[in-house]
């Protein structure tokens, strides 16, 4: 999915693009992804309504629309949602799934091959309604976010620790791959329980936490990609399985966490509770 790094990038790309433009039309290209939780016809509502800003709160954009009253588009684009904002009448994809045809001519257009994302529209105080949107964790790129703060969130914890990075009531925002990143950066098992680590292991991720999201915003900053694109040819471990870990050269594999796939090194981020997890170590040393 679109993650801390790329939603940064991309808001507010969009908020100079669209704000004080007029929404002539939307376009649901497959209903699948929208989400009405307000009275009346989504179309209806949104024609003639004037822009007002676009912004990032946890793994949403919010689109804030004037008028009485007062609404917003919530856009969760999960594991493929994508954005452009294209002339009238360029060729569009088989996965694009909503359009905002604007007073300009263009259109920002939201694509998701997989049918994960959701589009909600709502008014501003509706948002508890929405699951990840009511309830936004502690920004981990502001000076709230120190050690102490940390410490006090992984202490209320008893699940393992790749759960608690991904949880967004808690930390605003770590998705699977820089989840990823920050555990193998902090030399931490993605499946060792929180309430394991001591004090050393919980200040290397913190630390490696604001690193890792920290380097990732400023080299998807630097590198200006279309805001369609996702960059992660940097990353160090996720989507690496079976390539050489470019710290100590041991094979990357992937585990499985509740759901959730975790790709680390068996080397850097041992298990060193031996509670039945697979040892990667002796499996390599076996020819595994």
């Amino acid at each position: 999915m679109p993650e801390r790094p790329e939603l940064d990038y991309i808001a507010p790309i969009l908020d100079a693009a669209l704000r004080g433009q007029v929404i002539d039309a939307l376009v649901v290209d497959d209903p699948v992804v929208l989400r009405v939780a307000v009275p009346g016809d989504a179309r209806a509502l949104l024609a003639g309504r004037r822009i007002r800003g676009l912004s990032r709160r946890g793994h949403f954009l919010l689109v804030a629309l004037e008028g009485d009253p007062p609404l917003e588009l919530a856009i969760h684009p999960m594991l493929a949602g994508r954005f452009t904002l294209d002339a009238p009448g360029s060729g569009g994809t088989r996965a694009t799934c909503l359009r905002l045809c604007l007073g300009d001519g263009r259109e920002l257009r939201y694509r998701d091959s997989k049918q994960m994302g959701k589009v909600y529209l709502l008014h501003p105080n509706q948002r508890e309604s929405v699951p990840g949107l009511g309830q936004v964790g502690v920004d981990v790129l502001s000076p709230a976010f120190d050690f102490p703060t940390f410490q006090a969130l992984a202490n209320k914890r008893r699940d393992q620790v790749k759960l608690f990075l991904l949880d967004k009531g808690a930390l605003d925002s770590l998705g699977n791959a820089y989840a990823d990143e920050a555990l193998h950066a902090a030399g931490v098992h993605p499946k060792a329980r929180v309430r394991e680590l001591d004090e050393a292991a919980l200040r290397r991720l913190h630390q490696a936490i604001i690193d890792t999201v920290g380097q990732a915003c400023a080299e998807v900053a630097r590198r200006k990609p279309p805001i369609d694109e996702k960059l992660r040819d940097f990353l160090e471990v996720r989507n690496r399985k079976g390539e050489a870990c470019p710290r100590c050269g041991e094979k990357i594999r992937v585990t499985g966490v509740r759901g959730h796939d975790a790709f680390f090194c068996p080397r850097c981020q041992p298990d060193n509770k031996g509670r039945g997890f697979v040892d990667w170590r002796k499996a390599a040393e076996a020819g595994g």
